[in-house]
């Protein structure tokens, strides 16, 4: 898989940095941040997700399986298929435009699946689209 290095909107400095990250650092950042398990158990979701995309209270996420208990719409070959095969490889870094449809209105983003390999941290980067 084609690891991104360029026109990402995660910064390379934020990628290089994730098994440091805390809660509180994420709920600075100005676009979704959720850290994933093996299984797509939610470890860290970040304020910009549950004020844009959910509505859920950060807390309250914790331990739920994303594709199927937060983002249910993201259950597809597109999405969650991508972070299976990505978590099987052992290597994920993928960007892609999607849309979210569960709890709210028909809404663009753009989305970036990353695996740390040597942490073996799961993670997803989501942005309202421009």
């Amino acid at each position: 898989m084609t690891t991104l290095t360029m026109n990402s909107f995660v910064p390379e400095k934020l990628i290089n940095n994730l098994e440091k990250l805390t809660a509180a650092q994420a709920d600075q950042i100005p676009f979704g941040v959720v850290k994933l398990n093996d299984q797509g158990s939610i470890e860290l979701y970040n304020k910009y997700n549950y004020d844009v995309f959910a509505g859920f209270n950060g807390m309250s996420v914790i331990g739920k399986n994303y594709f199927t208990e937060i983002a249910p719409c993201a259950n597809n070959f597109i999405f969650s298929g991508r972070f299976k095969r990505g978590v099987t490889n052992n290597e994920l870094d993928i960007e892609f435009d999607y849309c979210f449809t569960y709890k709210l209105m028909p809404t663009d983003v753009r989305v970036r699946l990353y695996r740390d390999s040597s942490t073996g941290s799961n993670w997803i980067f989501v942005k309202k689209a421009d």
